[in-house]
């Protein structure tokens, strides 16, 4: 199935920032030439439909459901559910304040958000949101866990949190980039299922899920605190001609393709190329 990659964002994202994680999704789909143009990418930023707000006239007329779901306005009007990105960062903000996390966005719901959109059953579509203020994980008891730079779920897309990385790297914009790239490229691979189950150098070491093993691969973590030295082996990589993901991830995200892509004779193949990888016993680099 053909989907789009959509970059959209909260209202105050720097568009430097937008056009680098355009880059950063063009550069993970580059590791896939055989499904890239299954996927474009298109930067939308903050997207609003023509009638997301409407006066308290229009209010009445909409319907009970509807009515539940939208947010009023300080000017009186209201803004209508799945109309813009404002409704769907004010929700999981709404969300993240009700468990106790005012400022925050609750990432797990505006996933959530994006993933019922009535619009996703006639444009197949992956989001990303990047979002300026801390990003929480809520849990299904109300419970917030601590904040996280980036989360990515294969229903629906990814959210990428700016602001500890622009307190922590804002004094050398370029690079600040450059970590950027490496966490959207790094949460693309748990979107497409590049550390799957069934693998052998996969590993949860801190709680946040399954991770690759392989030394200097992007989908390696130990804590949320290394994204720099994803990011510095990233760079290296690419001075040296190499994906920023290892064979092993590479070919588990290609599964995921060839599944989506609905051909069963490409999904055998893509699967007999995964096990042959992942049966290899060396570590790869």
């Amino acid at each position: 199935m053909r989907k789009q990659i959509f970059i959209v964002s909260q209202h105050g994202v720097e568009p430097e920032y937008l056009r680098c994680v355009k880059e950063a999704a063009e550069e993970f789909m580059s590791m896939f030439p055989q499904y890239k143009d299954d996927y474009p990418v298109k930067l939308l930023g903050e997207w609003r439909d023509s009638d997301y707000l409407v006066d308290i006239r229009g209010y009445s007329r909409l319907s009970p459901e509807e009515k539940a779901k939208c947010i009023p306005m300080t000017t009186g009007e209201y803004m209508r559910p799945y109309k813009s990105t404002d409704w769907a960062m004010a929700e999981a903000k709404r969300s993240a304040y009700y468990a106790g996390r005012p400022h925050q966005i609750d990432a797990m719901k505006l996933l959530d958000l994006m993933n019922e959109d009535p619009t996703v059953s006639s444009i197949p579509q992956i989001n990303i949101n990047i979002v300026k203020d801390d990003a929480v994980v809520v849990d299904e008891n109300g419970r917030p866990n601590n904040f996280v730079y980036g989360m990515g779920r294969g229903d629906s897309g990814l959210v990428l949190s700016l602001k500890r990385l622009k307190d922590r790297y804002g004094h050398n914009p370029e690079y600040l980039k450059e970590v950027i790239k490496t966490l959207t490229i790094h949460e693309l691979g748990h979107v497409f299922s590049a550390t799957r189950d069934g693998r052998h150098n996969v590993a949860n070491r801190d709680g946040y899920g399954a991770h690759c093993d392989c030394p200097d691969c992007v989908m390696r973590t130990d804590s949320r605190a290394d994204s720099k030295k994803l990011t510095d082996d990233r760079l290296r990589r690419k001075r040296e001609g190499k994906p920023p993901l290892c064979p092993e991830c590479i070919s588990s995200a290609e599964v995921t393709f060839a599944y989506l892509r609905g051909n069963s004779q490409e999904l055998d193949g893509a699967i007999k190329k995964f096990n042959y990888i992942k049966d290899r016993s060396e570590t790869y680099s």
